[in-house]
């Protein structure tokens, strides 16, 4: 089902500002489509199941982010220490 057939406009305007919001404090490194479709699908669980106010949804799409950082610093560590494959 589409995005746009499950919530109103508004929400959908909500949701658009939440990700832009959390995917203005990305690093160089996440600068790409994968990351921001991470953080987008965040934010739609969390419109889905718990709130669909902007702040919550921007909450949502921060949380996501500060997941990213912490896999890349999880990552960036396994590295140094010759544990990544």
């Amino acid at each position: 089902m589409l995005i746009a057939e499950q919530f109103n406009e508004r929400t959908i305007a909500r949701m658009d500002a939440a990700l832009e919001r959390a995917c203005m404090t990305f690093p160089e490194t996440f600068a790409h489509h994968g990351a921001r479709t991470f953080v987008a699908k965040r934010i739609v669980e969390c419109a889905k199941s718990r709130t669909q106010t902007l702040d919550g949804l921007t909450e949502a799409g921060n949380h996501a982010v500060a997941e990213l950082l912490t896999r890349q610093r999880g990552a960036t560590l396994a590295d140094k220490r010759g544990l990544s494959a």
